[in-house]
């Protein structure tokens, strides 16, 4: 009887030791670097617990430039989300809540991000908040090949686009738009836009080999995997992707 329990806590046991191993892995191979390319002297008390894209990049007065960081490395589909967690996870380190995409370069299979962090207060935020992408549709293509082509359906209607980053649909006051992978009607992915109201983002999942949407990872549930529908993520998340996708 006591060997029983002992296989069993050794089983459990080794169950634990190999899904931290096998955590440890994807975090070590999707791992980006992040260099430090300039930093100011000026410093704060303030607790930073949002972070906003700046919309104007010339609507500096009344904000502290804290930061310039370069991220690089690797990256597979949408594993760029990790990238946006680490923006997130450096910015509230160095007490930034703003940041500005400087420049993009890279491939298929690597990139170079040069951001801009900065901190402002909570009136500059409000203001900023209203400058926010509106009333546009964002569908993203999950694969980066250059020769994939994405195919979705907006109000049954089959639309494909080839050799692009991203599929824009500019939206008209309290019309109905409905996004779905195939021509049946997808009721939970209804949107109906008043006249002033944030974008919202889409992303088309990739086939069943994709690491992303067969559940790997989903880091800080800022996407909700699943291969069956489009993927809808938040709006900061979304603004970001928008800048990297140009």
């Amino acid at each position: 009887m006591f060997g029983f329990f002992c296989f069993k806590w050794y089983f459990q046991y080794m169950k634990l030791l190999l899904l931290v191993i096998f955590q440890f892995s994807l975090t070590f191979a999707f791992s980006q670097e992040i260099e430090v390319l300039k930093i100011s002297s000026f410093k704060h008390d303030y607790i930073v617990t949002d972070l906003q894209y700046l919309e104007d990049i010339k609507d500096t007065a009344r904000v502290e430039f804290i930061k310039e960081i370069k991220l690089s490395g690797d990256h597979q589909d949408l594993l760029i989300n990790n990238w946006f967690n680490a923006l997130r996870s450096k910015s509230k380190e160095s007490g930034a809540n703003l940041y500005y995409i400087e420049e993009v370069t890279g491939n298929e299979t690597t990139y170079s991000i040069t951001i801009k962090l900065f901190f402002a207060g909570i009136n500059f935020m409000k203001i900023n908040k209203t400058k926010a992408n509106k009333n546009t549709i964002y569908i993203f293509n999950q694969g980066r090949s250059k020769n994939d082509t994405a195919i979705f359906f907006l109000n049954q209607k089959k639309i494909i686009f080839e050799n692009k980053k991203y599929y824009a649909i500019a939206t008209k006051p309290y019309q109905l738009y409905n996004i779905s992978l195939t021509a049946k009607k997808n009721f939970k992915h209804n949107h109906s836009f008043p006249r002033d109201a944030a974008s919202v983002f889409y992303i088309l999942p990739a086939d069943k080999k994709s690491v992303i949407t067969n559940g790997a990872i989903n880091t800080q549930g800022s996407i909700n995997f699943n291969k069956k529908k489009p993927i809808e993520c938040d709006y900061n998340l979304g603004r970001f992707l928008l800048e990297i996708y140009k």
